[in-house]
């Protein structure tokens, strides 16, 4: 684990929400929802994935069930310590991701996939233990529905930009994007407000909140 993942991983989502909408950075994915009750905070690289909307493209078609053909090419990259990042528009109509590619995440060390649409074979993800962050659930196959678009390229998501050299931290109050590039800054601001929050509930515990500019 690196220095910074293991840094970040210290604050909830909210902190760092916090922390980046002081330096006024956009950061958080709105929308996504932790498919498991009690599955933790996740803290990994950005594996950036975009996949296109298109009817019924021969290239992506695959008999059945199992792995479509647009999915492969993110299974065959994904690494230990990475978080899989998919954007397919916020598509509630057809899920890129079920209890197979989950089941090959784990035994990569993924730390968790979060999908910019749907989810399917929840029960399987839930009962191995792997975390997800999806819009909703849909049992509906995606390869009739989407194509390949692109991976380790820059994607936005609600004006949100995220890059392979971006780190996602998410929890079940949401998921946030941190920007490598600030993020031994973003490290030390966040590590303020946390004391700052810890102060403040040890006056909130003992009532004696008197003034909160001067905490």
């Amino acid at each position: 684990m690196s220095a910074l993942i293991h840094q970040l991983s210290a604050f909830p989502t909210s902190v760092l929400s916090d922390t980046l909408d002081e330096l006024g950075i956009p950061g958080v994915l709105p929308g996504l929802f932790a498919q498991r009750q009690g599955q933790g905070r996740a803290v990994g690289r950005a594996l950036p994935v975009k996949l296109l909307a298109k009817k019924n493209d021969p290239d992506a078609y695959r008999f059945g069930g199992g792995v479509g053909k647009p999915l492969e090419a993110v299974l065959k990259t994904m690494a230990d310590g990475d978080i899989v990042l998919m954007d397919l528009g916020g598509a509630n109509y057809a899920s890129a991701w079920g209890g197979l590619a989950s089941r090959l995440a784990q035994r990569r060390g993924v730390r968790a996939t979060i999908m910019w649409g749907t989810v399917r074979d929840v029960d399987e993800i839930r009962e191995i233990g792997y975390p997800v962050w999806a819009v909703g659930v849909c049992p509906k196959r995606s390869r009739n529905d989407f194509t390949f678009g692109s991976i380790n390229e820059t994607i936005e998501i609600g004006g949100v930009s995220i890059s392979r050299e971006d780190y996602i931290v998410a929890d079940e109050s949401g998921v946030m994007v941190i920007p490598g590039a600030r993020a031994k800054e973003i490290v030390e601001i966040a590590t303020r407000i946390a004391a700052q929050e810890e102060e403040l509930l040890a006056m909130v515990r003992t009532d004696s909140v008197k003034n909160w500019d001067e905490v």
